[in-house]
């Protein structure tokens, strides 16, 4: 957990003045945000930064999941292979939809 919210910190900071405050590309342009996550994500270092930090979100996302059950006194044997499938479930959810965009980027599904 520790060097996942690292990163994912380190991610969400880059993700929000990449495609929000400034923008880290030279194609930025200020209320096109498809143009802008296009542009972006078309380079192959940005896209793979974006994978890189949404799987250590679902690692983090997978162990908040399942530590949220445990903090709520429900971590009784008879729940774990239950819980491990919602947090994996979730997480992984959540991770495919994410790293979707930067691959739909890079295979030219999207383009500007």
């Amino acid at each position: 957990m520790r060097h996942t919210g690292v990163i994912v910190g380190i991610f969400l900071v880059w993700h929000l003045f990449d495609l929000t405050f400034t923008g880290t590309g030279y194609t930025y342009v200020r209320g096109l945000a498809y143009e802008n996550v296009a542009a972006s994500l078309s380079r192959i270092p940005v896209a793979a930064l974006y994978i890189v930090g949404n799987l250590a979100l679902g690692v983090h996302l997978f162990h908040g999941i399942w530590s949220l059950f445990q903090t709520l006194g429900l971590s009784n044997p008879r729940f774990n292979r239950w819980r491990r499938n919602l947090a994996a479930t979730i997480a992984g959810l959540v991770v495919v939809g994410n790293v979707s965009f930067p691959i739909a980027v890079l295979a030219g599904v999207v383009s500007n």
